[in-house]
C-alpha cells in the first residue's frame, strides 16, 4: 500500500469517527442564541423604506462579545449581517428587504432568530491533519492562513452530512491548498451554520 493510499485509509477512519460525533462536541463550536425581537423601523427611514433594525437585547449583547459581525437565521431565513453600535450603548442588526421578504415579516412584526455566538480558534480536526502531513505545500499554505481563512475550510469539512461527502472535503482541502488557494472554491457559506441551528 502507497503513503496516498494509507493516508486515505486513515482519513476514512477517522471520518468514521468524526462523523459519528456531533459538530458542538468535536469541537466546542459556537453556541446557538434564540431569541425574539421585533422590527423596528429605522429612525429617518421612509415609511415606504426598506430599511429596519432588530435592537439585539443586552442578554444577548453580552453573549456576543467582541463580535462585529452575525450569522445565523431570521424566521428561518439565513443572513449574515454587521453588528450596529447605538447611541444608547447597545447594538442592532439592519434588516434589508431580502431579509425581510426571506423572513416573511413586516415593520413592527415579532421575528424569531438564532445566531451563533463567539467562535474558538480553528483547530484542523485529525483526518485533515492527517491528510495535511502529506503535503508539504498544502501544509506550508495552512500554516500561513489566518484564522478566517482555516476557519472557513473547517466549517467545509465539518458540515459534511456524510463519511463520503468528508472525506472528498478533506481530499479537496489539500487540493486546493497544494493549488495556493486561500479559501474554497464553491462553498455554500450557510451550510455550517444551518448544520448549527438545526442541531
Amino acid at each position: 500500500m502507497g503513503s496516498r493510499d494509507g493516508a486515505l485509509k486513515t482519513m476514512r477512519q477517522q471520518a468514521q469517527v468524526n462523523a459519528a460525533t456531533p459538530a458542538s462536541s468535536r469541537r466546542g463550536g459556537p453556541s446557538v442564541i434564540r431569541f425574539k425581537a421585533r422590527l423596528l423601523r429605522q429612525a429617518g427611514a421612509a415609511k415606504n423604506g426598506s430599511s429596519a433594525l432588530i435592537d439585539i437585547p443586552n442578554a444577548v449583547s453580552k453573549k456576543l462579545r467582541g463580535m462585529t459581525k452575525v450569522e445565523g437565521v431570521i424566521n428561518g431565513h439565513p443572513f449574515r449581517a454587521a453588528l450596529e453600535p447605538q447611541t444608547n450603548g447597545g447594538r442592532s442588526v439592519r434588516v434589508n428587504a431580502a431579509m425581510r421578504n426571506g423572513a416573511g415579516a413586516g415593520m413592527g412584526d415579532t421575528v424569531s432568530l438564532a445566531i451563533l455566538g463567539p467562535e474558538p480558534a480553528p483547530r484542523a480536526p485529525a483526518d485533515l491533519r492527517a491528510a495535511l502531513a502529506a503535503s508539504h505545500e498544502a501544509t506550508a499554505l495552512w500554516k500561513d492562513l489566518d484564522t478566517d481563512g482555516r476557519r472557513i475550510y473547517i466549517r467545509w469539512i465539518e458540515a459534511a452530512k456524510t463519511l463520503e461527502t468528508r472525506a472528498r472535503r478533506v481530499a479537496r482541502t489539500v487540493d486546493q491548498l497544494s493549488e495556493g488557494k486561500r479559501r474554497p472554491c464553491c462553498v455554500n457559506v450557510y451550510e455550517y451554520m444551518l448544520c448549527r441551528v438545526q442541531e
